[in-house]
């Protein structure tokens, strides 16, 4: 069962970025976004650990702020910004948080928040020294 929810969960998440890179998207696409980015996170319950958790919250957040979906973009940038504010996941996620609680800010309306949470991100990346990251 964990291994078959870790394939789901990879591969579901995978699915998101096609869609995501997609120029031609649409609505049918957007709502497969938005299911399979809770499917993946929702196998990570069940294979991963807490960073698995954040990176799935990070990617829900990020579908539903490139919809222009504010308010729950902005429930899990949320989840994500708590998952990773103890630093216990690393500097890389925790500026992962703040560019994706950026975005949800700016699809919500909320540019001042946006800002902030952008420039959070940008200092942390500037910081960051594994080229992977």
């Amino acid at each position: 069962m964990v291994e078959q929810s870790r394939e789901l969960a990879a591969r579901f998440f995978n699915e998101v970025w096609a869609l995501l890179d997609r120029a031609d998207r649409n609505a049918e696409d957007d709502l497969r976004m938005i299911h399979l980015a809770h499917a993946s996170r929702a196998h990570w319950q069940i294979a991963g650990g807490p960073r698995e958790w954040a990176i799935g919250e990070w990617q829900i957040a990020r579908v539903y702020s490139v919809i222009g979906r504010g308010e729950p973009a902005l429930f899990h940038a949320a989840i994500a910004m708590e998952m990773t504010s103890d630093g216990a996941l690393g500097l890389f996620l925790e500026g992962c948080a703040h560019e994706v609680m950026a975005r949800a800010c700016q699809a919500a309306g909320r540019a001042g928040e946006a800002a902030r949470h952008h420039s959070a991100a940008t200092e942390i990346a500037a910081g960051l020294t594994d080229p992977e990251e």
